[in-house]
């Protein structure tokens, strides 16, 4: 019996997690959730994907380092309180949904490549 092969999209996971988590849609979520009140330097977009990629196996991050990976990805340089004044309230509501969001979409749409 000849082995199964499949051909992987080594790009499959990030398509996943752009189509889940559009910049629209985190940015919508924000604003539902009560994160954001108006536009201002620190974009919900970016900042999810600095908190969700910024933390690794063994990684230890700082809110500074956090903050430093922030100015780097949205060139934006940030008053260090205006960083972590976002670390409140309207950020638990906003990441709660967005992990919401994400089992659901999952449960709804993960088929295994041998069903397919």
């Amino acid at each position: 019996m000849a082995p199964f092969i499949v051909k992987i999209d080594p790009y499959e996971i990030e398509k996943t997690l752009n189509r889940m988590f559009s910049p629209e849609w985190l940015r919508d979520t924000a604003a539902k959730a009560g994160y954001v009140q108006r536009s201002r330097k620190i974009d919900p977009a970016t900042l999810f994907w600095i908190l969700v990629l910024g933390f690794g196996v063994g990684v230890q991050r700082t809110l500074a380092s956090l903050r430093r990976a922030y100015e780097t990805a949205a060139a934006e340089t940030l008053v260090p309180s205006a960083f972590y004044y976002r670390f409140n309230k309207g950020l638990i509501a906003f990441l709660k949904e967005c992990l919401a969001h994400g089992i659901a979409d999952l449960a709804t749409s993960y088929q295994p490549h041998h069903f397919r």
